[in-house]
């Protein structure tokens, strides 16, 4: 006796954009254990600082952000806009763009250094990003976009 498959039903747009997490993102963990193995010690998720930085290593004043291409429109070909509701898209982007900026300004008027590191530099060469992003780290530069 056969048995039969359930039929999957696609998720409309709200449904998958509901099940996208701001924290703890796949990127975001490599980025993580790779500087947790290099003897890096941070604090996740500062809610007390501007943009709540991935990480936050306090010894260097470093706040490292792991953004998303998708969500803050890197301009790289992991960046797409949805056809549809394309106002409310561009919004959207528009306005991540803009805090994001805002937030690298205000961290670096209380002096903390900023790394950005994207996506699709962890996707591409993992180790090569790292290998810039440890470097940051130890430097005296006030900012990098990796």
């Amino acid at each position: 006796m056969k048995r039969r498959r359930k039929k999957r039903i696609p998720m409309n747009r709200s449904q998958m954009m509901q099940a996208v997490h701001s924290e703890n993102t796949k990127p975001e963990v490599m980025v993580r254990r790779s500087l947790f193995k290099a003897g890096f010690r941070y604090k996740l998720h500062r809610h007390d600082l501007p943009g709540s930085p991935d990480l936050f290593i306090l010894k260097y004043g470093v706040a490292v952000f792991v953004n998303g291409c998708f969500w803050h429109q890197h301009g790289c070909k992991f960046t797409s806009r949805p056809k549809s509701n394309p106002e409310f898209w561009n919004e959207k982007f528009m306005n991540n763009v803009v805090r994001d900026t805002k937030t690298n300004w205000a961290l670096s008027l209380q002096g903390y250094r900023v790394a950005t590191v994207w996506e699709c530099s962890i996707k591409n060469d993992f180790e090569h990003t790292m290998e810039l992003l440890k470097t940051f780290i130890k430097s005296d530069e006030e900012t990098i976009e990796i």
